[in-house]
């Protein structure tokens, strides 16, 4: 006489399961799910964290030191508007300014990455967008005066095109 694997009570011949197991098991199927249960499965996913991780493995190592070098960069160009251009770009005061922004935006991107894993790896990435956040601020009233003048202009031309 087969038993259930479930309970082990015995069953009639060519059952597979007691009616009391059947219902315990399959009472979810019927039943509709609530919005935040089904929203729940697409969330936060260790094996979807994991994928993504190992996405950001698989990058060329030198990829991410790259925008450090860019961010350096940024910095340097941060440092020579500091002076309102008033030392040339290789000059003392501007690599003076270049090396403590550097300094500054290393220790705040370390502390920023250090209870991570991948140190070496992420790093590189906090550095470049500290040093392209001061970079946007720098650059910032350029852009603004190049858009107000070609707004200005734009304006003239109309007027004059409509006398």
């Amino acid at each position: 006489m087969p038993q259930c694997p479930d309970c082990g009570c015995d069953l009639p011949s060519f059952q597979t399961l007691c009616s009391k197991c059947y219902d315990a098991r399959y009472a979810d199927v019927g039943r509709p799910r609530s919005i935040l249960e089904s929203i729940r499965q697409f969330g936060s996913n260790p094996r979807r964290e994991q994928v993504i991780q190992d996405r950001i493995k698989a990058q060329p190592w030198w990829l991410a030191w790259c925008f450090a070098v860019i961010g350096v960069g940024c910095d340097w160009y941060s440092a020579f508007e500091f002076f309102y251009g008033r030392y040339p770009l290789c000059s003392e005061p501007v690599l003076r300014g270049l090396v403590l922004i550097v300094a500054l935006f290393a220790s705040i991107a370390f502390l920023a990455v250090r209870r991570r894993t991948a140190i070496s790896r992420e790093f590189p990435w906090a550095f470049f967008a500290f040093s392209y956040v001061l970079f946007g601020f720098m650059i910032r009233p350029y852009a603004r005066q190049s858009v107000v003048e070609s707004g200005k202009n734009a304006l003239r031309f109309l007027l004059r095109s409509g006398k």
